[in-house]
């Protein structure tokens, strides 16, 4: 579990490193702890903007991952990824977010 999180950051570094810092949807995301994987996991499959324009709660980005997951053949999360995940949207992206 902490050996494929490792590598998930690795990647999400290269990933940062090579395309995201010219991404507009990339730069347009809030600053914090979960940017860089969410960034990594959203847009393997479709633009951030289809994130970025939602206001979920908590419950409901617990929905939309496991929807993801289970419709749409996005890979299962380890715990720590999902808790990651799960925090970084609904922290910025949710209807108390301020946004």
């Amino acid at each position: 579990m902490i050996a494929r999180f490792l590598v998930l950051t690795f990647l999400s570094l290269i990933c940062r490193s090579a395309s995201a810092e010219d991404d507009p949807d990339y730069l347009a995301m809030i600053d914090g702890d979960g940017k860089d994987f969410a960034y990594l996991l959203c847009s393997d499959c479709h633009a951030m903007q289809h994130v970025l324009q939602k206001r979920y709660s908590r419950r409901g980005w617990r929905d939309a991952i496991k929807r993801m997951t289970d419709d749409f053949g996005m890979a299962e999360l380890e715990a720590d990824e999902h808790a990651l995940i799960i925090e970084y949207l609904t922290q910025h992206y949710s209807p108390g977010s301020g946004r």
